[in-house]
């Protein structure tokens, strides 16, 4: 499957010359220690139909202890706390507006969610450092309709490892991470869509 991301390092116009290369370091050790490893998604009853689809789709299944925790705002400025999201599946996707490759993911991820957002699926779309006003414009011009967060200065962001976007993490019913995905995923194709039916299921 095409996997296109989009690298940067967060805020990018404020990284001096002399600090890039420690930073590129930074990002080659990230990235070599992302390799795939059976995590959660093994406690599940569709374990290894869940595991073959992660590796069709380009998934990172990682392990996650715990349901993940973190704040991010709303539009309004409101903070939010990811535990709110329990008991639903969710795509957790970090983003900007200035991304070309989450232009192609997107809509895909809308065509997701259109289907099945009654069934208990979310797609929380966290932007990284751009303004409310921005991201409703965004939202508004390209017909999205599912939770667009903001994360201001990064943080959620980095605590999580994303060096790239568009990057999205799989949480299942429980709030804990499954996988781990860098770049852009054509999210309604076939395996998809399996994927999301069998986590619904769960």
């Amino acid at each position: 499957m095409d996997q296109q991301v989009t690298f940067f390092m967060i805020f990018p116009a404020r990284v001096e010359n002399r600090y890039r290369g420690f930073l590129l370091f930074i990002l080659v050790t990230a990235l070599a220690l992302s390799i795939p490893t059976r995590g959660e998604s093994s406690n599940h009853n569709n374990a290894a139909e869940i595991e073959e689809l992660f590796r069709q789709l380009g998934v990172t299944t990682i392990q996650e202890a715990a349901p993940l925790q973190g704040q991010v705002h709303d539009l309004q400025g409101q903070e939010v706390d990811l535990s709110t999201f329990k008991g639903n599946v969710a795509f957790l996707t970090f983003w900007t507006t200035w991304c070309p490759t989450c232009r192609i993911e997107m809509p895909a991820l809308q065509k997701l969610y259109a289907h099945y957002q009654n069934q208990g699926f979310l797609v929380l779309a966290v932007n990284i450092e751009e303004p409310a006003s921005k991201v409703a414009k965004y939202f508004r011009a390209t017909g999205l309709s599912y939770t667009p967060l903001l994360d201001p200065q990064g943080r959620l962001a980095r605590s999580m490892g994303v060096w790239s976007v568009p990057s999205t993490f799989i949480l299942d019913r429980r709030g804990v991470v499954l996988g781990k995905v860098m770049g852009a995923r054509q999210w309604d194709s076939t395996e998809g869509h399996k994927l999301l039916e069998l986590l619904l299921n769960e």
